[in-house]
């Protein structure tokens, strides 16, 4: 009897462990591009994207854009987490020191994310088209396993051209779209171990190279009732955007709902989300890390202000537009734990466009 308990006992343990170490090893959702006025709204934009985002989130919104929507000549985007900078310096000092000095580095940060990414999307959007080059860096580090420790690290270099187009029928009741992406991916995934880093820290050595086609598929219904709502539907990523070693991300559906208040001189959208509805995307199925939801409230001209949640935690940004010249900036937090809730990586995002 008691080899029986001391055996329920140690499978018990077990489970307990390898549920552990599935948690200590989620990751974030993949997706290729977040433009910075989606991620103020916590991601939920699929009702209102009605600029060069539609390229990346809905192309049925292009047929919302009236006449020529914009060009975007130079428009560089830059964000880091809160937990970044710091992690990539103290790892940094420590290299050609002796491995103890690593490992009880390490070992202080074990738990802790650090995402940095930088982009360029040069574009033209109008009414029905856009077309536009992606250029993207992204780093992604991480400290595993207490006892032992080590850093997870994720480099990645996208390329590629979005180019999509839009229809509307019946007065833009039913709205339809379609896009395409060629994106090579240059990049890295690899662990360091406290001994790799005494002698070389380069996250971004052996790097190796893989390129797909993905296309998207979008449908908006506009209900001519009060409050102006919208119903969408996305097939996104049809076919993967399969990376080989470097990650896939796989097709999904997304479904968003929004209504459109505005009142006086102010353009309102309020909107709710659910991506990856059939939780193909990712290593857990928790339901919370895929709702998104945001509001929008645009002034004349000049300025724009946004609010939302993502995953559960708060999102704000803001774009102030002197015509030519555009300041944006968000802040948001990504789940990178297997369940809405466990652990935020809280980032800061800001952009500068020049264009018309």
């Amino acid at each position: 009897m008691r080899r029986i308990r001391s055996a329920a006992v140690g499978c018990a343990a077990l489970v307990v462990l390898f549920q552990g170490v599935s948690v200590s090893f989620a990751e974030e959702l993949p997706v290729l591009y977040r433009g910075i006025r989606p991620l103020g709204m916590g991601g939920a934009f699929l009702t209102v994207s009605d600029d060069e985002n539609a390229l990346f989130y809905n192309p049925a919104g292009l047929n919302d854009v009236k006449g020529f929507g914009g060009v975007g000549i130079l428009n560089p985007e830059a964000g880091v987490s809160k937990e970044s900078l710091d992690l990539y310096q103290d790892i940094q000092d420590v290299e050609g020191t002796d491995t103890t000095q690593v490992i009880n580095l390490l070992r202080a940060h074990v738990g802790e994310h650090a995402h940095a990414r930088a982009a360029l999307f040069p574009h033209v959007y109008l009414h029905n088209f856009a077309i536009g080059v992606l250029g993207q860096g992204t780093m992604d580090l991480e400290v595993r396993n207490p006892a032992f420790p080590e850093v997870v690290s994720d480099v990645k270099l996208d390329t590629g051209v979005a180019v999509g187009g839009a229809i509307g029928l019946w007065d833009r009741t039913l709205q339809l779209g379609v896009a395409a992406k060629y994106v090579q991916r240059d990049g890295i995934k690899r662990t360091f171990q406290p001994a790799d880093i005494v002698v070389d820290f380069d996250p971004f050595a052996d790097r190796v190279k893989a390129n797909d086609v993905a296309f998207d598929l979008g449908i908006k219904f506009n209900p001519s009732v009060p409050l102006d709502p919208s119903l969408a539907l996305v097939l996104q990523n049809i076919t993967d955007l399969d990376f080989d070693t470097l990650g896939v991300i796989p097709q999904q559906l997304n479904v968003g709902v929004g209504i459109h208040p505005n009142f006086w001189i102010l353009d309102n959208s309020l909107v709710l989300e659910v991506d990856d509805v059939t939780k193909q995307a990712g290593a857990d199925n928790d339901f919370y890390k895929r709702v998104h939801m945001g509001a929008e409230v645009k002034l004349p001209m000049i300025l724009a202000l946004r609010v939302g949640v993502n995953q559960g935690y708060y999102t704000a940004g803001a774009t102030v537009d002197f015509w030519i010249l555009k300041l944006a900036a968000a802040t948001y937090a990504e789940e990178v734990g297997a369940f809405a809730g466990q652990r935020a990586d809280r980032r800061y995002v800001a952009q500068l466009s020049l264009g018309f």
